[in-house]
């Protein structure tokens, strides 16, 4: 007996039943977005307009009158400025110390997998617990690395006290804390590239540093797009090693944009121009972004 072939509409409902079943699967994720993610976001975009604290609730509307006090606020464009010397002097310290230690680690031997381990170890830990720590150690006088540098018959430094230091002190403790994130992912990105192209370069008398220049660098740049653009949008959203660590000061050196937000929405109970900040500061995001994925971008494939 021949079995009936497969109508068009059968096959219709079949593909729409599949859409369904997929649907159902990604629906948790897509209402996390929703909820978590873009609602916040409009939200934010709203009180943005009004005169709104926590407190007192939704007051006088201000239209875009809160976005021109920012855009003339000394403390917001210091701020601005402070994010940004911190993203711009982090982001490709930590890139470059990263892809050391993956060209370090990439080898493999009995021992790489503690030293991959020690180096990863700082990302899974609480950033409120490093700062912590780290303030402690730097403490001016009773940290142990001042106490050293006293032993040594050298000047106390003021790595969180002084304003021309602390800012690279926060830059050195959250290099440490996340640079073994980045260094995970390059090594992935290098383990995946295909030892034919060293071998013929080898063959062809190539040294170490041109195939890293001419090979490695080359199809690595997808992977150090991604490490980049992450890392940068990380950068302008600090908060925590600032909050534990100086409190935004010594006057106003470490005082991040995000630092600032946290102020007016909480301590001053303005919530609306907190919101205000907020939204520049997800539009500057978004720009830096796109332009870096444009500069970055590579059409080399491997």
């Amino acid at each position: 007996m021949a079995l009936p072939l497969p109508t068009a509409q059968s096959a219709s409902s079949r593909k729409r039943r599949n859409y369904i079943i997929a649907f159902l699967f990604v629906a948790p994720a897509l209402l996390n977005f929703v909820v978590f993610r873009y609602f916040p976001i409009v939200s934010a975009v709203w009180v943005s307009l009004w005169d709104y604290s926590l407190l007192g609730g939704f007051q006088d509307f201000r239209g875009l009158d809160n976005y021109v006090q920012a855009l003339n606020d000394d403390v917001f464009l210091n701020s601005m400025f402070v994010t940004g010397l911190y993203a711009v002097v982090k982001v490709p310290l930590q890139i470059l110390c990263a892809l050391a230690l993956a060209l370090l680690v990439q080898r493999e031997s009995r021992l790489m997998g503690v030293v991959r381990s020690a180096i990863f170890t700082p990302v899974v830990t609480s950033m409120m617990v490093v700062a912590i720590v780290w303030a402690m150690m730097l403490h001016f006088q009773n940290g142990p690395v001042n106490g050293l540098i006293a032993t040594l018959g050298l000047p106390r430094l003021g790595f969180l006290s002084d304003k021309n230091l602390a800012l690279g002190t926060v830059i050195f403790v959250t290099i440490w804390k996340d640079v073994g994130f980045s260094m995970i992912i390059l090594l992935a990105g290098m383990k995946g590239i295909p030892d034919v192209y060293y071998e013929a370069a080898k063959i062809d008398g190539a040294t170490q540093w041109q195939m890293f220049w001419q090979i490695t660098i080359p199809l690595l740049m997808r992977v150090m797009l991604f490490v980049v653009v992450t890392q940068t949008v990380n950068a302008f959203q600090v908060f925590i090693p600032v909050y534990a660590m100086t409190r935004g000061g010594p006057q106003d050196a470490t005082k991040v944009v995000n630092y600032l937000i946290y102020q007016q929405a909480f301590t001053y109970q303005n919530m609306g121009y907190a919101s205000t900040m907020s939204v520049i500061v997800l539009a500057v995001i978004l720009v830096v972004s796109l332009v870096l994925m444009r500069v970055l971008r590579s059409d080399v494939e491997y």
